[in-house]
């Protein structure tokens, strides 16, 4: 097993996470699934390697990432690509070449490589939904069943609603409703979204809740603390890096929520430092430190960052501040200290308590925040370390 840290983990790299699979085809027998979990989880790890054991479960799974599709057209091309790349795709270029669709598309092979490129021509196809709703309905009379995954929807999403040059709200509002029109009328088609962003989330601000509630939720956390240890004794004995009992402890406990991307990270780390080959508690203190330089806050600003492209104006500013309140302590703050925050902001105490509420939702199911004993922290050390260094005044 390789130390992944930045590719997506697959085949050999990949580890455990076999009771949420076994749930997610458990339940996309009858639904379609709305994933949620915090950025650095694993969810595109997860979907490839559902795609990896689909034969076993009876789908013919296709994975696409619309983070860099601009347009709705282009969401739907790429779902046309993604399909016809599939071990299944030549049955469907077949049934499609026969209807008024096949005379409109290009599929062209790639320049130096595999795969193919998918254009339409033709003014019929400027109408998107129209493209849409074809490839369901083709995939749907090929027979077996079809698991389309989409990671990162609402990273377009978002797209969508940035854009200066249309009415945003109606746009963003017109493709969710088309979307879930296409997963009620093709039953035989299964859909799985997800994103680093929550697209539960998302409909919350616009007011647009109902174009997901047919979708059944999901969720994908940290690992446990024993697969955690067992993580780190598999990397050992990889790269011959003797990882003792209180050694894979302080790890853990220094990220407080043993999430896959930072156990990977650190044990990087580890394996860039100088010294012996038995690693002790103190080295392991001396990677975070390092982690935590102004040299590595990449690692962590995504966290900062994604505030603003989820939440927009003024919100994350508010959530900016709720943050660097709850970072003040390492028991957190009570929620009247959150609301006194509020208070210069938003006068009226019914507003400020729906704000309130709205905020910690979404910092609690983003990964930020957690809450216990009547008071609110952050769900991990690392993570507040980071917070405090990095970002509070």
């Amino acid at each position: 097993m390789k130390n992944v840290t930045v590719q997506v983990a697959t085949g050999e790299d990949f580890f455990d996470r076999e009771q949420e699979q076994k749930q997610y085809w458990s339940d996309l027998d009858t639904d379609n699934l709305l994933l949620l979990a915090p950025r650095r989880v694993g969810k595109t790890s997860v979907m490839k390697r559902m795609q990896e054991n689909s034969d076993q479960q009876g789908f013919s799974v296709v994975f696409v990432d619309v983070s860099d599709a601009g347009s709705e057209a282009a969401f739907v091309r790429r779902l046309y690509q993604a399909v016809l790349e599939s071990a299944n795709g030549d049955g469907l270029w077949n049934r499609l070449q026969d209807s008024w669709l096949g005379h409109a598309i290009s599929r062209v092979k790639k320049v130096g490589g595999g795969g193919f490129s998918v254009e339409f021509v033709g003014e019929d196809t400027n109408d998107w939904s129209r493209v849409g709703r074809e490839l369901a309905n083709a995939l749907s009379n090929l027979g077996g069943r079809w698991l389309i995954q989409i990671d990162e929807l609402p990273v377009f999403v978002l797209k969508l609603l940035h854009d200066p040059n249309s009415e945003q709200r109606i746009r963003v509002r017109e493709f969710l409703y088309w979307m879930r029109r296409m997963r009620l009328e093709y039953p035989t088609v299964r859909w799985m979204l997800a994103g680093s962003i929550g697209l539960d989330t998302i409909t919350a601000r616009l007011n647009l809740a109902d174009t997901i509630n047919d979708l059944r939720i999901v969720t994908l956390g940290a690992y446990s603390r024993q697969t955690a240890h067992d993580l780190l004794c598999t990397l050992g004995a990889t790269y011959s890096i003797e990882l003792s009992e209180p050694v894979r402890q302080r790890l853990i406990d220094r990220i407080g929520w043993p999430i896959p991307y930072y156990l990977q990270l650190a044990f990087h780390e580890l394996r860039n430092r100088d010294g012996a080959a038995a690693v002790t508690t103190d080295d392991v203190d001396h990677v975070f430190e390092t982690l935590l330089d102004s040299a590595h806050r990449a690692y962590f600003d995504y966290w900062r960052q994604r505030l603003y492209d989820e939440l927009g104006r003024p919100d994350n500013d508010y959530a900016i501040d709720l943050l660097a309140a709850v970072s003040r302590d390492e028991e957190g703050a009570t929620k009247d200290t959150l609301s006194q925050l509020l208070e210069q902001s938003i006068a009226d105490l019914r507003e400020r308590d729906a704000k309130l509420r709205y905020l910690l939702d979404v910092l609690q199911s983003d990964g930020y925040l957690v809450e216990h004993e009547h008071r609110w922290r952050f769900r991990f050390p690392l993570l507040r370390d980071y917070w405090c260094k990095r970002v509070v005044p």
